[in-house]
């Protein structure tokens, strides 16, 4: 109870400068690549046998360190909305089996000492998203797409956008959860990111997050002190419990997260697919593959389904033209790669492009793209 309180003081003085403060955090400038090209992502095992604050250890030493922790504190000092806010996190670092479940925890606490970073900062690095998904200027541009093809194989891609790109393209990496020498599940994440974002789970499901760009910084705190999950460890731990399709679309279903955010949930047979919008604490609406207008196929950008896109960002209707050029007698992987690579859905914080295939788990494949339009 009394960490409970001393939290909450320090998120009513962290809010209270939030919105008396105007300045904004610098970034760190870094050279872009010096080609335009689309190269595959390293893929690393990450040993889920290993205790915790082992497990990480052989994923971020095949990275310069200096490299990976100006792209963490880029990360850090792009999307924090208020320095006011490191107080909070520096309280949940000190008490950190209060506000982050294990085994999660003692990860946090091996890449802390692996990477010489103090805890606070990697606990910051690993819930950004749960208090910047409110701002529109965060993870600009997200697009994951589900379809099925005549065989009636679901295929499932993304594209995940970030404006600190040319830090976060050098840090993406693919991982195989490994348990008893065998592949729990892959994943795509940043080194020194121990949430998922992408990933896919053999013969049973795949799972994206896209960002909603709704609520308010004060509710997602909030949220976090109700018990609800950081979003993307939500979404790791769907991939690491969850057995088929049917249980990984209730549990996106029932589990509160402390962010806004789209889950696109994909199985293995025909009509298993499904945009599940949460608020949070609560869905405010799911649209399933047999449900979608376009028959074979859903597509989610970051905005909700029933709504027009913004003529500024109308990446939904390029991907639904691209499908639909394609059609569903010519889909596959390497078409739906093409769809995610058409201009807008395709764009300069573009990081990476996965597709996979549950039903498949030889379609795993996540390429880092540094070959945007201009």
């Amino acid at each position: 109870m009394q960490t409970m309180i001393r939290l909450i003081f320090v998120l009513f003085v962290a809010l209270c400068v939030q919105y008396c403060s105007h300045g904004e955090a610098a970034v760190v400038s870094m050279d872009k690549p010096s080609f335009n090209a689309a190269v595959p992502a390293k893929t690393f095992v990450l040993n889920l046998d290993l205790p915790p604050q082992e497990r990480w250890t052989n994923v971020v030493k095949h990275f310069d360190p200096n490299v990976l922790k100006q792209g963490l504190y880029t990360l850090f000092n792009q999307y924090l909305p208020s320095k006011a806010l490191i107080p909070i996190v520096e309280e949940i670092a000190k008490n950190l089996e209060d506000y982050i479940p294990q085994p999660y925890a003692d990860e946090l606490r091996g890449l802390s000492k692996v990477l010489d970073m103090k805890l606070g900062d990697i606990v910051l690095v690993n819930i950004i998203y749960d208090i910047s998904a409110f701002n529109s200027s965060g993870i600009k541009a997200c697009t994951s797409i589900v379809g099925v093809d005549t065989t009636g194989k679901i295929i499932h891609g993304r594209n995940l956008d970030y404006k600190v790109g040319d830090f976060l393209r050098n840090l993406t990496v693919q991982v195989d959860f490994q348990k008893g020498g065998k592949t729990l599940f892959m994943a795509t994440t940043y080194a020194g990111y121990i949430g998922v974002i992408t990933g896919s789970k053999p013969h049973a499901f795949s799972i994206s997050g896209d960002q909603r760009n709704t609520g308010k910084i004060w509710r997602n705190l909030l949220s976090a002190l109700e018990s609800s999950w950081p979003t993307f460890f939500a979404e790791r731990r769907v991939l690491e419990q969850a057995s088929d399709y049917d249980s990984a679309f209730r549990q996106v279903v029932e589990t509160p997260t402390i962010a806004p955010v789209y889950f696109i949930v994909s199985g293995i047979n025909p009509g298993e697919g499904a945009i599940v919008v949460r608020d949070g604490r609560k869905v405010a609406n799911i649209t399933t593959l047999s449900q979608s207008k376009h028959g074979w196929y859903i597509v989610e950008t970051n905005y909700d389904p029933w709504l027009r896109p913004p003529a500024t960002d109308d990446r939904r209707d390029a991907a639904i033209n691209a499908m639909n050029k394609v059609g569903k007698n010519n889909f596959s992987p390497e078409q739906l790669y093409k769809v995610l690579s058409v201009n807008l859905v395709f764009n300069k914080d573009t990081t990476y492009t996965t597709i996979m295939s549950a039903a498949d788990p030889s379609v795993y494949h996540t390429m880092i793209r540094y070959d945007a339009p201009k």
